[in-house]
């Protein structure tokens, strides 16, 4: 097949296609469905098989027959949706008998869907990975979230359609640990219902992990026993694995109802590990910056569909989605509503996993996002709050107040 060798020289992609038109397919009992976006000046077809044979097995070596049990596991092409001549999507079914007999199969199916090497290889214009679907078997495998959209309102005490709002620390860096809880008071009594750090907040010796989260922790809990009012704080625990854990334990143990981590940083295979000990049993916020890396809006990458998946997955209960109205390339509201869906539509026994929106979040830009995700969402802001001209509580409380203007409008109340 030419496509394995030949560059294309200066070739552009073309525009992706919407992706409402991404289609439906169900993974076989066997294995697990890769589906790609692909554009080719060869056979779409063929340069499907040659992605199911180097991301799975690869060609047969040394010699005489290929065996029965090599055949098994070579990945196989199930189905083709051409859109036009040389581009459109491919459903490739990767055999679960590849994956590891003990221990999680993430990291197996991640090198499987995306490591072969992919897209090292100038084999094709496009090659994007757009969804990935798992059998049932395989995704008993995998808990999820522990909390979630209903566990977040439980471990708040609010009924099941309250709206919730959140807290961005600001700014990310230069504080104290009494300067972020002075921070947390403030935003707490304008009736925020989670805050967590900036990711920019990484533990330095001026502002340490264990002594913020006992300043912050020392002031929420004088909030609640003024107010009534729960509020959950996630504090920055990104690390190497390992010390990530330990930190995750020691923030908990000192009184963090809630952890923050980016995968990127981290590892997507360590967002499982601290979701799953049983020593850190509180919400884990999914901070997603870094993903445009890879969901970059033309050309080769893995979809942030994808990443959404994986993050319900491996027990991320709260997951960033850029706000519509904001500074950040959010996608539009297709996008959006397509990977709320992800994370809240029926999934087996995976739990929902509450979607957040943020970036330029402001009471006058609720709206449009409310309009795309209803109330299971958590508008999250910074600026708006932290800068608010009558102070953080005058700026959490605008957002409430927008919220309910929102929905008492809608139910023509």
């Amino acid at each position: 097949m030419t496509t394995r060798t030949r560059m294309h020289g200066d070739a552009r992609p073309s525009a992706l296609p919407d992706p409402a038109d991404l289609p439906q397919w169900t993974a076989p009992p066997d294995a697990f469905l890769g589906v790609y976006y692909i554009e080719t000046r060869e056979n779409l077809h063929q340069t499907a098989e040659f992605i199911a044979l180097e991301e799975s097995a690869g060609a047969w070596s040394g010699g005489g027959e290929p065996t029965g049990r090599y055949r098994r596991s070579v990945a196989r092409v199930v189905d083709i949706r051409e859109l036009r001549p040389g581009a459109g999507y491919a459903a490739i079914a990767f055999p679960t008998a590849n994956l590891p007999e003990r221990g999680s199969p993430f990291p197996a199916v991640w090198l499987y869907l995306s490591a072969g090497p992919l897209f090292e290889r100038p084999f094709a214009d496009v090659v994007r990975l757009a969804d990935v679907l798992l059998p049932e078997e395989l995704l008993r495998t995998f808990r999820g979230p522990r909390f979630g959209v209903a566990g977040t309102r439980t471990v708040l005490q609010v009924p099941a359609t309250a709206l919730l709002f959140g807290a961005i620390v600001k700014p990310g860096a230069g504080l104290t640990p009494d300067e972020v809880a002075a921070r947390c008071t403030a935003a707490a009594l304008g009736g925020v219902d989670l805050i967590k750090d900036d990711e920019k907040m990484n533990n330095p010796a001026y502002c340490p992990l264990l002594p913020r989260v006992a300043a912050v922790t020392a002031a929420l809990r004088g909030v609640e026993e003024r107010t009534g009012h729960r509020v959950i704080y996630c504090p920055h625990v990104t690390g190497r694995p390992d010390e990530m854990l330990a930190a995750a334990r020691v923030a908990v143990q000192a009184g963090a109802t809630g952890l923050m981590v980016n995968v990127f940083a981290a590892g997507l295979a360590s967002l499982q590990m601290l979701s799953e000990a049983s020593d850190t049993v509180v919400p884990i916020y999914v901070h997603s910056g870094g993903r445009s890396a890879l969901a970059h809006l033309q050309g080769n990458g893995i979809d942030v569909r994808v990443f959404a998946r994986f993050v319900r997955l491996l027990g991320g209960d709260y997951l960033d989605l850029y706000a519509l109205g904001g500074y950040l390339r959010s996608g539009g509201p297709t996008q959006v509503r397509q990977v709320a869906d992800v994370l809240r539509g029926p999934w087996g026994s995976i739990g929902s996993v509450l979607p957040t929106c943020s970036g330029g979040l402001t009471a006058e830009t609720l709206a449009p996002n409310y309009d795309v995700l209803g109330k299971d969402v958590l508008p999250m802001a910074g600026s708006a709050i932290f800068n608010h001209p009558h102070g953080p509580a005058a700026g959490a409380a605008a957002l409430r107040q927008a919220g309910d203007q929102y929905f008492r409008a809608a139910s023509g109340s």
